[in-house]
């Protein structure tokens, strides 16, 4: 009994986390963004420097490399979808950009998930909430009927006998609805702020890599 209480109230300390945690006001949040998004940068930057130092140089030809007549930043933006596994496609995009333009110090590629529309976000937040009210239902049933001054049912009665079960197989449903909701399955391609890609997989690289090339060379 004591560890269904403390079961209880742990469910419940989520529950009231999640719902009144401060969230950051929208000036506030763009701000953030854009320091975490420099601070990435730079970062990630620096970690590209090391890796094309340590992988790419054996691989660079330099006779036959692109080169770029730019002295300002040149930005490329991935963003996919990391549940279908997409990030093996961006890893082969980024290392071959990088043997292709291995004179552009300035040609930085960043990488990011696939955002989720909004309301497959919202409808994977209420799943979640759905799965809370079942936890508290299943040690709170004698309650909440009372509350309705009517009887537990018979049936409700057995399925509470195996809550842990029960339990066990909503977290697992719950898992699998969220996966489907976050689940996009998609590429999209910025250079320098401009779409040149937003497709679905199954993502052909070296297509992909054709038209990141293209773009690149048309800001010469």
């Amino acid at each position: 009994m004591k560890l269904e209480r403390v079961i209880t109230y742990i469910f419940f300390a989520l529950i009231a986390y999640d719902i009144f945690r401060a969230q950051p006001k929208p000036q506030q949040q763009t701000q953030q963004q854009q320091q975490e998004s420099q601070s990435e940068q730079a970062q990630t930057h620096e970690d590209q420097d090391l890796q094309k130092e340590r992988t790419f140089q054996e691989d660079i030809d330099l006779e036959n490399a692109e080169y770029i007549e730019s002295t300002l930043p040149i930005n490329i933006e991935i963003l996919y979808c990391n549940r279908t596994g997409l990030h093996t496609q961006y890893l082969e995009l980024e290392r071959n950009i990088y043997l292709t333009f291995p004179k552009n110090k300035n040609l930085i590629v960043n990488s990011g998930e696939y955002p989720v529309p909004e309301i497959n976000s919202q409808l994977s937040k209420f799943v979640n909430y759905g799965q809370y009210a079942l936890m508290a239902a299943m040690f709170f049933h004698k309650q909440l009927f009372a509350m309705l001054s009517i009887p537990v049912p018979a049936i409700v009665e057995k399925i509470v006998e195996k809550k842990m079960f029960v339990l066990i197989g909503a977290i697992f449903l719950v898992q699998q609805l969220q996966n489907s909701l976050l689940t996009t399955g998609k590429m999209m391609v910025y250079v320098d702020s401009k779409l040149i890609l937003d497709q679905a997989a199954p993502i052909q690289v070296d297509k992909v890599f054709q038209l990141i090339k293209t773009e690149l060379l048309q800001l010469q």
